[in-house]
C-alpha cells in the first residue's frame, strides 16, 4: 500500500511538474500580431472639398501615446477598473478570489474579476461571445503581454483600443467624438465622464441614455474618492459642473444625404468621396427649414424636405431629408427626398405638356370648370377646386397656372388612365408601379405615391426642354491608392414632350397674372428673376409640396409628417411655399428660359380662345406651337335684337322703337347650369315658348339624356344614372360634396334640387344610404315642372386605408 502511494505520489509530482513546465514554456508563445494604427478612413467632402463626414468603416481609432492623455483619465481608469494594476502580473489573484465569494453569496455573477491587463488581451483577441476557454486563453494572453510589455504601455494600449460607444475606439476618439477635444486637453470632468463608458458602451451610450451615462460618471468619481486621489468635495464639485457634450448633429453634415450615399455604395474602398453638394448652401437651406417650420407647429406640421438639383447636370447641390436628423419624436432620421407621399397636383404640368402635344389643346383652348361626376373602379367622385368654387369656362392657361382640379380631372377623362400613366411614367415617375385601373383619372390630382427626388427630376427636365437629368451626387472618387475616378453624370432621359411643348409648360408655369385668380397676389410664389412653379396638397392636407425651376436650377419642397397625420389645413402655398421662396432666394436668378423662339404669338379672346371678335371687348396676346394658331373668329360674344316690351327676342314685325341691341357671353350649352347658378346673363327666347317648344328646349342636353328629355325638359347631368359614391374615411365630411349639375330650357326660373324630398342649397354632403334625387323649375307660363327622379348609392368604408 505504501509502494503504491509512493509511486502514484511520484507520478502526480512528475505530471505538476510538467504542467508548470509547459505553462511556463507557454508564455514564451508570440503575441497576436496587432492590427495597424491607423485603420481606414473614408472621407466624404463638398463639391468645394469641405469635410462633410469622415467614415471609418472599422470604427473610429486615433491611437495616442500614454503622454498624451490627460492623467486624471489615467488615475480614474485604475480606480475604477483595476487598483491594484501596479501590483499583480496580469492576473488579480486577491480580485479573483473576491468575485468568487460574492458570485457565490449572491447566487449569480455581480462581479468580475478581469484586470486591465486582461481586458487588453480580450480586445487583442476580438472575441465578442465568451465562455470559459475564452476567458483563460484572456488569462493566458494576459501573463504573455506582463513579460514583454511595461504597465505604461498595456495602460496606453487599453485607452487606445477599448469601445467608447457610438464606433469609437480609444480616448482619443471618443474625445473627438463627444467633446471635440483631443485626449491631452480633457477636463478632469469629460475624463471621468469617458472613464466610465467603456464598461457597458451600448448601456451607457451619452447619446441614447445620458442619465445612464452621468450616473456612471458618479460612479467613476466615487472610486476616486475610495482611493484617496480625490476629495469628496471635489468629486461634489466635479458632479456638477455642467458638461458640454457634443450633439451629434455636430458629428457629421448633410446627414441624409450622406447616409444615403454609405448606403448604396459599392463596397470601394475609397479614400475620399468628393460630391456635388454646397455645403455652405445645405446649412443656411437647414436654418431657413427650421425657421419655417415653427410658426407652422400649431397647425400640426413637424416636418419638411427639399433638394436642389443643378438642371445641366443633374448635380445635388442640397439634400435635407427632415428637419432634424436627430430628432426621434419626428423620426427625424426618416428620409423625406426619396419616401412616397402623395404629390397633389404636382403631376398636373406633365398632363397638360401631353394635351398640348396633341395638337388638340393650346394654352388659350377653353376647359370646363363645372360640376363633374368621375366613374371610378369603386363608385365615382366628384373633383373640386382647392376653393371649392366652380369658374366655368376656363383657358388651359389660367387652369393650369391656378391648379384647377375640375379641368385637369376632365382632360384626364378625355386622354384616359392609361395615357395619363404613361405620360407620367416617361417623365420619370417609376415609383408610379401599379396598373393604371389602379389610379384611375384621379392621378392627375395626385392619387399615386411618389418621391420627392423624383418630382426634382422631372421638373429639372422641363427646365432643360424635355431632357430628364438624373439626380448626380459625385464629383470623383480617390481610391486607396491614390486614383482620381471622375463619376461623369448619366446620359438626360427624354420625357416625350418636345422643346416647343415644354417652353409652353414654362410660359404658363411661369405667368403670375395667370396665377392669380387661384392663389391671389402673394410674394410666395414670385420672384425678382424668371421662375415656372407648381404647389401641391394631397387629400386632407396630408402633404403639401412646392417645386419649381430657372433656367439653371430645379428646387423641389416637401412639408408634412412622417406618421401621415393631416396638418390642419396648411396647403402648398402656406407649408411649402415659402421654404421654396427662401430656397429659390438663395439659389439666385438664372438667366432668361430657352424655347420661346419656336412660338408664335397672336391675339386671342380671352373667353373662347379664339381670334377676337368685333365685340370682344377684351383681348390677350397667347403664345402657339407652329400649326396650332386659332383660326376661326369668336363666338361667344354677341348682339342679340330684344324687343323691351317683353323682353324676348325681337321679331320681324317688332316695330324699331322696342327694339334694343343687346350684347350677351353665350357660352357653350356645357355651361348653362354655370351661368345660371352665377346669375349671368342669358339670351332671351325667342318668344313665350308653346309646350312642344318646352319639350324641343333639351336640344343642348349632352349626349345620353335622351330618355330624359322625352320625359321632361328637364334633365339631370350629374350624377349619372346609377352613380354610386364612396365616403373615404380619411377625409373631412365637409370636404365629400356633391355638386349637381343639369339642363333647363332657356326662360325657366326657380331651379331647386331636391333629395329625398328635401330642399338642397348649393352642394350636397355624401350621406350612406340610397337617395333619389330631382330637379324642379318654372316655364315661363308659371307652371312647375319636375324631372325624373335619379337614383344613386352611397356606401361608407369602415377602415382607413393604411397610410405609407
Amino acid at each position: 500500500m505504501t509502494a503504491w502511494l509512493h509511486i502514484h505520489w511520484r507520478a502526480w509530482a512528475v505530471g505538476s511538474g510538467l504542467a508548470v513546465v509547459l505553462l511556463v514554456a507557454s508564455l514564451a508563445w508570440p503575441l497576436p500580431a496587432e492590427r495597424p494604427d491607423a485603420p481606414h478612413t473614408l472621407t466624404i467632402t463638398d463639391r468645394h472639398g469641405e469635410v462633410l463626414r469622415t467614415v471609418y468603416p472599422d470604427g473610429r481609432r486615433q491611437p495616442v501615446p500614454l503622454t498624451a492623455i490627460d492623467t486624471t483619465a489615467i488615475a480614474a481608469l485604475m480606480a475604477t477598473e483595476d487598483r491594484r494594476f501596479y501590483r499583480h502580473p496580469g492576473i488579480d489573484p486577491l480580485a479573483v478570489l473576491g468575485s468568487m465569494r460574492q458570485n457565490v453569496q449572491a447566487g449569480r455573477v455581480v462581479r468580475g474579476a478581469s484586470t486591465l491587463t486582461m481586458q487588453v488581451a480580450r480586445a487583442m483577441r476580438g472575441v465578442t461571445n465568451r465562455g470559459w476557454t475564452d476567458k483563460l486563453a484572456e488569462a493566458h494572453l494576459a501573463l504573455r503581454l506582463e513579460l514583454r510589455w511595461s504597465k505604461d504601455r498595456i495602460l496606453q494600449e487599453w485607452l487606445n483600443r477599448v469601445s467608447f460607444g457610438n464606433r469609437a475606439h480609444g480616448i482619443e476618439a471618443a474625445a473627438q467624438l463627444y467633446f471635440g477635444t483631443s485626449a491631452r486637453d480633457l477636463t478632469p470632468q469629460e475624463s471621468t465622464y469617458l472613464i466610465g463608458l467603456p464598461q457597458s458602451p451600448s448601456r451607457f451610450n451619452p447619446y441614447r441614455h445620458p442619465d445612464r451615462a452621468a450616473e456612471r460618471q458618479r460612479h467613476v468619481l466615487g472610486a476616486l474618492v475610495a482611493g484617496g486621489t480625490l476629495t469628496p468635495a471635489d468629486s461634489a464639485r466635479w458632479a456638477s459642473l455642467p458638461l458640454s457634450l457634443r450633439s451629434r448633429s455636430q458629428a457629421f453634415q448633410a446627414p441624409h444625404f450622406t447616409t444615403a450615399l454609405l448606403s448604396s455604395a459599392d463596397g470601394e474602398r475609397a479614400r475620399e468621396w468628393r460630391t456635388t453638394l454646397d455645403a455652405r448652401l445645405q446649412s443656411e437651406i437647414e436654418r431657413r427649414v427650421t425657421t419655417r417650420l415653427q410658426p407652422l407647429r400649431d397647425q400640426r406640421v413637424t416636418n419638411a424636405a427639399v433638394v436642389v438639383l443643378e438642371n445641366a447636370t443633374g448635380a445635388i447641390r442640397a439634400y435635407v431629408g427632415s428637419e432634424d436628423f436627430w430628432n426621434p419624436d419626428i423620426a427625424g432620421q426618416n428620409d423625406g427626398v426619396r419616401m412616397r407621399r402623395q404629390p397633389g397636383s404636382a403631376l398636373k404640368p406633365f398632363v397638360y405638356g401631353t394635351a398640348l402635344q396633341s395638337g388638340r389643346y393650346t394654352p388659350a383652348s377653353i376647359l370646363p370648370d363645372v360640376p363633374l361626376a368621375v366613374p371610378s373602379a369603386g363608385g365615382a367622385f366628384t373633383p373640386t377646386n382647392y376653393d371649392r368654387q366652380f369658374r366655368g369656362p376656363v383657358a388651359v392657361r389660367e387652369a393650369l397656372a391656378s391648379s384647377y382640379n375640375v379641368p385637369a380631372v376632365y382632360l384626364a377623362r378625355e386622354m384616359g388612365a392609361a395615357t395619363v400613366l404613361r405620360t407620367l411614367q416617361e417623365a420619370g415617375f417609376a415609383s408610379l408601379d401599379r396598373p393604371a385601373s389602379h389610379y384611375g383619372v384621379g392621378l392627375v390630382l395626385g392619387n399615386g405615391d411618389v418621391q420627392l427626388l423624383e418630382l426634382a427630376e422631372a421638373y429639372a427636365g422641363l427646365a432643360r426642354g424635355g431632357q430628364r437629368p438624373t439626380a448626380h451626387p459625385f464629383l470623383w472618387h480617390r481610391t486607396a491608392s491614390g486614383d482620381t475616378l471622375h463619376r461623369p453624370p448619366a446620359v438626360p432621359q427624354p420625357m416625350g414632350l418636345t422643346p416647343a411643348t415644354v417652353a409652353q409648360l414654362t410660359d404658363m408655369l411661369s405667368d403670375d397674372e395667370a396665377r392669380q385668380p387661384g392663389f391671389g397676389g402673394g410674394e410666395v410664389l414670385r420672384a425678382p428673376f424668371p421662375l415656372a412653379v407648381k404647389t401641391g396638397t394631397s387629400q386632407d392636407y396630408r402633404d403639401n409640396w412646392t417645386v419649381g425651376y430657372t433656367p439653371t436650377h430645379t428646387v423641389a419642397v416637401w412639408v408634412g409628417n412622417f406618421d401621415g397625420a393631416p396638418m390642419q389645413e396648411v396647403s402648398g402655398v402656406t407649408g411649402a411655399g415659402p421654404i421654396f421662396h427662401d430656397v429659390m432666394r438663395l439659389v439666385g436668378a438664372g438667366g432668361a428660359f430657352d424655347g420661346g423662339e419656336a412660338l408664335t404669338e397672336t391675339a386671342v379672346c380671352p373667353e373662347s380662345g379664339d381670334r377676337p371678335g368685333a365685340l370682344c371687348s377684351t383681348t390677350r396676346t397667347e403664345r402657339f406651337q407652329p400649326g396650332t394658331v386659332p383660326t376661326d373668329t369668336c363666338t361667344v360674344h354677341r348682339q342679340i335684337a330684344v324687343d323691351t316690351r317683353t323682353n324676348t327676342r325681337a321679331a320681324e314685325d317688332t316695330p324699331p322703337a322696342f327694339v334694343e341691341e343687346r350684347r350677351y357671353t353665350v357660352h357653350p350649352p356645357a355651361f348653362v347650369g354655370w351661368m345660371e347658378r352665377e346669375g349671368l346673363p342669358m339670351p332671351p327666347p325667342a318668344s313665350a315658348p308653346t309646350p312642344e317648344a318646352v319639350a324641343a328646349a333639351g336640344d343642348t342636353a349632352p349626349p345620353g339624356a335622351d330618355e330624359a328629355r322625352r320625359e321632361s325638359p328637364l334633365v339631370i347631368t350629374q350624377p349619372a344614372p346609377g352613380a354610386r359614391f364612396i365616403i373615404d374615411p380619411t377625409l373631412r365630411r365637409a370636404h365629400q360634396r356633391l355638386h349637381f349639375a343639369g339642363y333647363a330650357p332657356d326662360g325657366w326660373t326657380d331651379l331647386t334640387w331636391r333629395v329625398d324630398d328635401e330642399v338642397v342649397e348649393g352642394p350636397w354632403t355624401l350621406a350612406p344610404g340610397r337617395h333619389t334625387v330631382t330637379l324642379s323649375a318654372r316655364d315661363p307660363h308659371g307652371h312647375t315642372h319636375t324631372s325624373p327622379p335619379r337614383a344613386l348609392s352611397v356606401i361608407e368604408l369602415t377602415e382607413t386605408p393604411p397610410t405609407r
